[in-house]
């Protein structure tokens, strides 16, 4: 056994509360688990040595605040760490990280977007960078970058929500708007689903929701009368006391909400035929073939694809991202819209 896993053993074992840690119980444990004859006293105590550097690298400001992050227990004999929340290691092993990730490549259809794809690269990656042992001087900086998504704002609410739109359970919130301005307003009614976006700030949840006033005894759920709510902007959430009939067609799917739109926010209009023809040496000719804008979309032609889709905001922005490669055929008011907008984009450089 390397240094390295001997170290992360050690470590299983600070996290297993109830082994008492100390150099002859280790030495006993070596024994018995890896046939590892001689661990002395001494290299008991370089090992902890280790562990300790490896601890005040990871959390270098707790260790700045309390010290030594493992302490040795006269009454118990034993060492420990200061806190039950801490590890020199990741938590999960090699094994552990890849049975994860091979479990939700196995679950993608919970996923939408490719981020199925994206949470096992990254366990995968972790996996990679904690096994970088066998080159003695490595590099200063880290092997792989990935995109850092942070938490969501709103995450709290997640947990209640899922099994509130599980058990078709009325709840109350109060949300509040983007605006300054913007006051506390409370609703009642049924969550149907749970939608992340990224809207090219930022990634969150969207919890699409439909109002079920008080002086309805029955209420037909609709893809026409639902809203959204962002989960970051709901201060407070709770089950109803209220109880409420509601009819939901067999057919009926909350996704359907965002079939038509590219984006999240669904307006008032129809889908539309959007024809777009792509410049003849545009790199994007082979990208939106291997990963469509929208299911919707149907190629014409080597140069020529189409969309049915609402034309909203996000569309507009989508356009106008990529103005130099796709040129809008089709309809003329959104053609004209964006040749408008571009105008007044070069306006500003003149």
């Amino acid at each position: 056994m390397n240094t390295t896993d001997r170290l992360k053993e050690l470590n299983n074992l600070f996290l297993r509360k109830s082994f008492p840690m100390r150099a002859s119980t280790v030495s006993a444990y070596f024994v018995d688990q890896f046939d590892q004859i001689s661990y002395s006293e001494r290299s008991f105590s370089r090992d902890l040595k280790a562990l300790k550097e490896k601890l005040a690298e990871r959390y270098p400001s707790l260790e700045e605040s309390h010290g030594d992050l493992i302490r040795y227990s006269k009454s118990e004999n034993r060492f420990y760490y200061i806190r039950d929340d801490i590890s020199a290691f990741p938590s999960f092993s090699e094994k552990e990280l890849d049975q994860i990730a091979s479990m939700i490549d196995f679950n993608k259809h919970l996923f939408t977007g490719g981020n199925g794809n994206g949470i096992v690269n990254k366990l995968r990656a972790i996996s990679l960078e904690n096994n970088l042992i066998k080159h003695n001087d490595l590099a200063s900086w880290p092997a792989i970058e990935l995109i850092n998504e942070g938490d969501r704002s709103g995450s709290e609410h997640v947990k209640f929500l899922v099994d509130a739109i599980a058990g078709k359970q009325l709840i109350e919130i109060s949300h509040k708007g983007l605006t300054a301005s913007s006051k506390n307003k409370s609703v009642t009614g049924l969550p149907l689903l749970i939608k992340e976006y990224n809207n090219g700030w930022y990634t969150g949840w969207y919890l699409l929701f439909q109002e079920i006033p008080e002086a309805e005894s029955v209420t037909k759920i609709s893809l026409d009368q639902l809203r959204l709510f962002a989960l970051d902007r709901i201060d407070e959430i709770r089950e109803s006391s209220r109880t409420a009939k509601t009819r939901i067609h067999p057919a009926f799917q909350p996704s359907d909400f965002f079939k038509n739109t590219l984006g999240l926010f669904r307006g008032v209009s129809d889908a539309e035929r959007i024809l777009l023809q792509i410049q003849e040496d545009s790199w994007i000719k082979e990208y939106v073939t291997k990963y469509p804008i929208h299911p919707s979309q149907n190629t014409l032609d080597s140069l020529h694809f189409e969309l049915s889709v609402e034309i909203n905001q996000e569309l507009e922005n989508f356009l106008l991202r990529y103005s130099t490669e796709l040129q809008v055929i089709e309809p003329f008011h959104l053609r004209e819209k964006i040749r408008k907008k571009l105008e007044i984009a070069v306006s500003f450089y003149q």
